[in-house]
């Protein structure tokens, strides 16, 4: 390693934690059925009043992440940033869960607080949304020293 580039990081305190997952509009949410693995970039959303990360994926009837949703016992979800030497990365494990129709938040509340929804070839009319959350049992932040 005498010639390798490093950085040493150091762990976040639980405000700093808090604060980034504020600030953070997407990252990647892992789930696992079967020995089989399946990550997804996805838009969150965090409640920091019930601590917990919100999803909203679109839903056509015929999307593999649904079946991976339903058979993961612990997801984990990461976001990380990069600002050349400065980086920093959270992990997130815990159960995930749909929550109900109910539970869905109004249109408007939907376009404050997610990114606009991709869609790939599904026809609009055709995707329901479907709201997921993720309460951490397990949560870790790292950053570069300094």
């Amino acid at each position: 390693m005498e010639n390798v580039r490093y950085v040493y990081t150091v762990g976040m305190d639980d405000e700093e934690v808090a604060m980034r997952l504020q600030d953070a509009d997407s990252g990647v949410l892992s789930l696992a059925a079967d020995n089989r693995a399946y990550a997804i970039p996805v838009h969150v959303h965090y409640d920091d009043e019930s601590e917990r990360l919100l999803f909203r994926l679109s839903d056509d009837g015929r999307s593999e992440k649904f079946e991976f949703i339903d058979s993961t016992e612990e997801a984990t979800f990461i976001c990380y940033g990069d600002e050349g030497e400065d980086s920093w990365s959270i992990i997130a494990r815990g159960a995930i869960r749909r929550l109900p129709d109910d539970e869905l938040p109004d249109e408007t509340t939907l376009n404050t607080v997610y990114r606009s929804l991709r869609v790939f070839d599904e026809d609009i009319a055709d995707l329901k949304l479907v709201p997921l959350e993720l309460v951490p049992e397990k949560l870790t932040g790292r950053k570069t020293a300094r």
